[in-house]
């Protein structure tokens, strides 16, 4: 009689125990499960965030879905990606300008193309200083369109770098050895790149038109 009971006590205990794994494998692999069920009943799987390919312009709310996106890759069973589009890339690059650069670019937006960021901004020349783009200053005038381009890449743990090789103002470029100093003055550093908050776990990033994309490996 009691080996009767303790039997049954032992089977509910590892029936409750496979129910509890079970549901814990199921909810951390849920997205997986459901494309599979998806695939199988022939049901297309829709993605889950489109990306549009134009110029995205820094927000608040899109600053904000950014970190919530950090936050997820941070986490130890985070994604394995992340992908970030063109407003949310502005707004972090509009965050991590100097407060000087923040007032002397209006109307900032990004586009992102292979393997680069684009921003487009109108420069306000009395908050930036004429003297700063030395013989060109004295022809500008209050407003003028500014362009500047170049590839990303994980500069650290934590950290993205873009690097801006080509800076334009009115169409006119610059040359190489003048956009370091530039983008210096944006920033308040020193090193003539733009660098950006990511979570430790970022190991690499891909550009592509109108997403970037974070991976916890090299890819």
């Amino acid at each position: 009689m009691i080996g009767g009971c303790l039997k049954n006590i032992f089977a509910a205990v590892g029936c409750a125990t496979v129910l509890v794994l079970g549901t814990m494998v199921g909810w951390r692999y849920r997205t997986e499960l459901v494309d599979a069920y998806s695939a199988f009943r022939g049901v297309p799987i829709v993605a889950a965030e489109a990306f549009d390919e134009g110029p995205g312009r820094p927000s608040a709310d899109a600053l904000r879905s950014a970190h919530r996106k950090h936050e997820r890759m941070s986490r130890l069973d985070g994604p394995e990606l992340i992908s970030m589009s063109a407003a949310e890339i502005a707004s972090l690059i509009r965050d991590g300008l100097d407060p000087l650069g923040q007032r002397a670019l209006d109307s900032l937006t990004v586009t992102l193309e292979e393997g680069r960021f684009v921003m487009e901004a109108v420069l306000v020349t009395e908050v930036w200083g004429r003297e700063a783009l030395g013989l060109l200053g004295g022809l500008l005038r209050p407003f003028e369109p500014v362009r500047v381009a170049g590839p990303a890449h994980i500069e650290r743990r934590g950290v993205m770098a873009w690097e801006p090789l080509e800076f334009s103002v009115r169409s006119l470029p610059f040359p190489g050895v003048a956009i370091p100093p530039i983008v210096n003055r944006l920033t308040g550093g020193d090193t003539g790149l733009i660098l950006l908050a990511v979570p430790v776990t970022v190991a690499d990033i891909r550009i592509s038109p109108g997403k970037a994309t974070l991976y916890r490996r090299r890819q």
